[in-house]
């Protein structure tokens, strides 16, 4: 998707922090774009913001409230972004919390099903509903979900479910980027420490897990300036990355796990002769041929 000028993107969890600067990089290409967020009035001042900025012959822009964790409302979502713009040809699944910091035993189970249910099946009910609109369109689309360093291999102690959340983005979407037309694109976001407001995503928990609290840590955090993840986001998408990363040391990461991993193979499980006949990629693929025609 090289050009961008006038196509319309949808961007969760955009009223702040990363998914507005995504918003904004959008709309600097000519993007139109909708703003959805679970705090309607910051989505609504992030859409004015960008709006304000591109002038009146500039971008469109549309603030809406939006619960990721809510799959009607998700498709309420895609409803008014169609009916706002006849088409839509990009959405960022961005929206995500940080559960409170505690050892994996120890979590709450309004807790744990909080971060899976916004962090994954957030993404799953945009994929789900965007991706089925997208395949029905027919015209060249992105899909963007937002994991994270730990999706790469950062263990964040502490944080056990949220870093569980993040791996399976990355697995979803790998299997997703297989499955849809080639038309339609799928990139995984992979930032590392960004200087958002996440650590207090607490204060917008809804009644159904809790309510909201305090966390009581400094917001934003330390770490790259959400203008830059917005760039490069952007950037990705053009060049059709289905990895786009940010943040250089998360290679050491990624590489002392599979390092990990290929010492436990050649310690446990080494290659030999006739061991194709266990290659799940190939049964996976043959599965899928069919069986062959008389």
């Amino acid at each position: 998707m090289h050009e961008l000028r006038d196509r319309v993107a949808v961007v969760t969890g955009a009223g702040r922090g990363i998914g507005a600067s995504i918003a904004a990089a959008l709309a600097d290409e000519g993007v139109h774009v909708v703003v959805a967020d679970i705090d309607r009035q910051a989505a609504e001042a992030t859409a004015a913001t960008i709006s304000q900025k591109a002038g009146p012959d500039g971008v469109r822009c549309v603030g809406a409230g939006c619960d990721v964790g809510d799959l009607g409302a998700v498709d309420a979502l895609a409803d008014l972004s169609w009916g706002e713009f006849g088409h839509v040809d990009i959405v960022v699944n961005n929206a995500g919390i940080f559960p409170p910091a505690g050892p994996a035993v120890d979590i709450q189970e309004h807790d744990a099903r909080w971060v899976i249910e916004i962090n994954l099946f957030g993404v799953w009910h945009g994929c789900s509903v965007f991706g089925k609109r997208f395949v029905e369109q027919g015209t060249p689309a992105h899909i963007v979900n937002t994991g994270s360093e730990h999706s790469l291999g950062v263990p964040h102690t502490g944080a056990a479910l949220y870093t569980a959340s993040k791996h399976a983005i990355l697995g979803f979407s790998d299997v997703l980027r297989r499955e849809l037309p080639d038309f339609v694109g799928v990139s995984v976001l992979c930032p590392g420490m960004v200087a958002t407001d996440l650590p207090n995503s607490g204060l917008r928990r809804p009644q159904r897990f809790g309510g909201p609290f305090e966390r009581g840590r400094p917001a934003p955090q330390p770490g790259l300036a959400p203008d830059e993840i917005g760039r490069r986001t952007v950037e990705g998408i053009k060049r059709g990355d289905f990895y786009i990363l940010t943040h250089p040391p998360v290679v050491e990461l990624a590489e002392e796990r599979w390092t990990e991993v290929a010492t436990a193979f050649a310690e446990q499980a080494p290659r030999f002769d006739g061991d194709e006949a266990l290659d799940t990629r190939a049964f996976i693929r043959s599965y899928q041929a069919g069986p062959p025609r008389p």
